[in-house]
């Protein structure tokens, strides 16, 4: 049994096929019936690349959209369709950034990431070709890319500074023993690697004495030199050049003396030192060490103005004439020169200052006060909050604090804003809050400013906190004024119950319980209150002639204070003027703590009441204690 396959290659394209039907036990004639098989296609067949894998040979100088291959190809069997329709991608991978398909129904690659030779000369991308069906089928292969070096480098001196003595004694042809090698220079582009050759940069009376082998670099005397020749140090500028393209070359230097001594040096080219802006003046920044520390020598620089901010010793150490400040100057770069009188020597030094958190950021104003005026939108800001750092790098941070943080929004450029959840319509009432500004320093350092907001309606700030979750902290303080009143309240029922218990046990004054001023007209006989009399029956009221009135606190000022409590209300006006005796009532009641009595019991207070004049002064007076 075999297969069936559209492509004809693991079986037949189609079937035709003749059905025979006889009918049994009759002579009847049978018949045919022709049957053809229809084979559809299916995406069976996978993409498969042609010639692969790829290898491309590419220079580091080609431009970036040059297209650099054209050959990748890749054929599915199906039929045509979109299961035989194949396109290209480049696989995710280390190198896959370098190259792109122009088009992905075509094998066309693109360079889509310059090329260095130096840094990466070989490597490999994956390809997929894949087709359109469902579920798609794909076929990946390797295209090796070979980066050609180009001659895009200079060449480099293995050194760039060498010093050289001369022979003893100093005859033509002597051969100068350079250090710290024999000079020699390369090309940078290994990949090339063009010949070289040297030459002196420049021509002069110091040049002449010496010769420079065009092909080893070796430097031998062109003469003699007498003892009058080359007084000071020669300082000769040594070229290299790369032989096919006289345009890339490089420079070095040869310092030739006549000393035997050490000629000086530096340790660094370059010296990187950090100094702090805290520094105090006369503190040492850094030292610029050579390779003769125990001598002494003399220094100069490049920029007289340096000297203003640092001094420079014999021994090379710098020292801080004044203070330093990373906001004015964040970075100082001089030449230094040392010179022992015969050898010299210079160096770059690069003093870079470190900023240090002085300032503590600090608010425009030391209250903000805003107003909000009928309907409010929360896009619009209700103000802004300005600060600012002393230090040149500090960045600020805005925060919100306070019972009414919630409600605000502030942006890191200090608009503020109420939140979107909060709706406001012509609203009234203060918030409160607080703006804390911290600045990156290190350590940090932090400023906060008060900041209140007006609204119309004070009723609707209440409601406004409560909307933001704050219904559970206003409940707890209406349950605490509650228990408080509650408090009292007993506090009061218990001590009323105490005062009427000791007007129901102790006898009673004989002069009832109205009190009035003292009047000449009136008899002798005064009222006493029961609040002013001891336990054995004394009156502890005030002395006679004393007039008192009732305090706001509920109190009765002493007899001895002579100034008034501003809390202490006046006695009130005087009272109505009692009526003759032939229309006063016969039933007075009692005015006293245990006034809850029946009327019955209240009418044995009309003997202890006196009947007064039938004419009052109009300034008499009735004060009550309570």
């Amino acid at each position: 049994c075999r297969p069936l396959d559209k492509e004809g290659v693991a079986g037949p394209a189609s079937v035709f096929v003749n059905l025979i039907c006889d009918r049994l036990e009759t002579l009847d004639p049978g018949f045919v019936i022709p049957i053809n098989i229809r084979v559809t296609d299916a995406n069976d067949n996978a993409p498969v690349f042609i010639n692969a894998p790829y290898v491309l040979n590419i220079s580091e100088v080609t431009v970036v959209g040059t297209r650099v291959l054209q050959g990748v190809d890749a054929i599915d069997n199906d039929q045509q369709g979109p299961f035989s329709t194949v396109k290209y991608s480049v696989l995710p991978g280390p190198h896959s950034d370098f190259f792109e398909f122009e088009n992905e129904l075509e094998g066309t690659l693109v360079l889509k990431k310059p090329l260095d030779y130096e840094s990466l000369k070989t490597f490999d991308v994956h390809i997929r070709a894949q087709d359109h069906g469902e579920p798609p089928r794909s076929n990946d292969t390797i295209l090796t890319v070979h980066v050609i070096d180009a001659d895009d480098q200079n060449p480099r001196f293995l050194d760039d500074r060498y010093t050289a003595v001369l022979p003893d004694p100093p005859k033509k042809g002597s051969a100068l023993h350079v250090k710290p090698r024999d000079i020699k220079a390369f090309d940078q582009d290994i990949g090339i690697n063009a010949p070289i050759y040297y030459t002196f940069n420049e021509v002069g009376p110091d040049y002449s004495l010496f010769r420079l082998n065009r092909l080893t670099a070796s430097v031998t005397l062109a003469k003699d030199v007498s003892d009058g020749e080359l007084p000071h140090p020669a300082i000769l500028v040594v070229r290299a050049t790369q032989q096919d393209n006289p345009d890339r070359y490089a420079l070095a230097t040869l310092t030739v003396t006549k000393s035997k001594d050490k000629a000086i040096k530096f340790l660094h080219s370059v010296f990187h030192i950090k100094a702090s802006e805290a520094l105090l003046p006369g503190a040492m920044v850094g030292t610029l060490t050579n390779n003769r520390p125990q001598d002494n020598f003399r220094y100069f620089v490049s920029d007289q103005n340096i000297l203003k901010t640092f001094s420079l010793n014999t021994k090379g150490e710098i020292t801080l004439k004044k203070k330093l400040d990373y906001e004015e100057m964040p970075e100082y770069t001089f030449k230094v020169f040392a010179t022992d009188g015969v050898t010299n020597d210079s160096t770059t030094v690069n003093i870079s200052v470190v900023d240090v958190n002085e300032w503590e950021p600090r608010f425009r104003y030391p209250h903000y006060e805003f107003f909000v005026a009928g309907a409010y939108e929360p896009s619009e800001p209700l103000g802004r909050i300005e600060a600012a750092d002393g230090d040149k790098r500090d960045m600020l941070t805005l925060e919100l604090r306070g019972a009414n943080a919630s409600l605000f929004s502030i942006t890191h450029d200090g608009e503020l804003r109420l939140k979107g959840g909060v709706m406001r319509n012509g609203v009234k009432g203060t918030a409160h809050l607080t703006v804390v500004a911290t600045d990156s320093g290190h350590p940090p350092k932090q400023a906060s400013v008060p900041v209140t907001v007006h609204f119309n309606d004070p009723g609707d700030m209440a409601s406004i906190i409560s909307s933001r979750g704050n219904g559970g902290v206003l409940l707890a303080g209406l349950g605490a004024i509650l228990l408080i009143l509650v408090f009292v309240v007993a506090l009061l029922a218990a001590y009323i119950w105490k005062v009427k218990k000791n007007s129901q046990t102790s006898p009673s004054p004989p002069g009832g319980s109205l009190s009035s001023k003292k009047d000449p007209l009136s008899p002798k006989k005064v009222t006493t209150n029961p609040m002013f009399e001891n336990s054995s029956g004394a009156t502890r009221g005030p002395p006679a002639g004393s007039t008192f009135s009732a305090s706001a606190l509920g109190g009765v000022p002493t007899a001895e204070g002579k100034t008034r409590s501003p809390k202490v209300h006046p006695a009130p006006l005087p009272p109505p003027l009692w009526p003759s005796s032939a229309s006063a009532s016969s039933r007075v009641k009692k005015l006293s703590w245990g006034d809850d009595k029946t009327d019955t019991d209240s009418l044995d207070n009309v003997n202890n009441v006196e009947q007064g004049p039938s004419k009052v002064l109009e300034s008499s007076n009735l004060t009550v204690y309570f």
